[in-house]
């Protein structure tokens, strides 16, 4: 009988030790600050793929549209850097007021791309790339915005 708790107990021990360190290496591995800053999920090369096989778009096209989508990466990174360095040096007051420039300057930046991206797709393709854009930021907010899994 003794044995046997001492077994039980044994196993307990083991397993609330494994745990612990397997939650200590989560929490080692997200707070390492040699990892390199986040890229974009998907390179322009595989956007334009995306687009072509959702759009059904002529490899003229699909190349076109790479390269614009390369060239909006290569601008919304310089314009990133620019607002990372001015953040730094930003009061919490001045926050504020950068935050609403950098949301109107993306909207007008999505405003210019999606007229450039017209140029090359046509009109009908653009309004069904824009119907499937909705449906996508449609699928991810419903999946933001469910709640957390209760833990017991």
């Amino acid at each position: 009988m003794k044995m046997k708790k001492y077994g039980i107990l044994a196993l307990v021990a083991f397993f609330m030790m494994s745990l612990s360190i397997s939650a200590q290496n989560a929490t080692r591995r997200r707070d390492d600050g040699n990892q390199p800053p986040r890229a974009m999920r998907m390179t322009a090369k595989e956007r334009a793929e995306h687009m072509a096989k959702v759009l059904d778009l002529t490899s003229e096209q699909k190349e076109q549209v790479e390269e614009l989508l390369k060239k909006q990466d290569e601008k919304r990174a310089e314009q990133m850097a620019k607002f990372r360095e001015e953040r730094q040096q930003m009061q919490q007051q001045d926050r504020e007021k950068r935050r609403e420039e950098m949301r109107a300057l993306m909207e007008q930046n999505m405003q210019e791309q999606d007229a450039e991206l017209e140029q090359i797709i046509g009109k009908e393709k653009m309004e069904q790339w824009k119907a499937y854009r909705v449906e996508q930021m449609k699928k991810r907010g419903s999946r933001e915005n469910a709640p957390a899994p209760r833990r017991r």
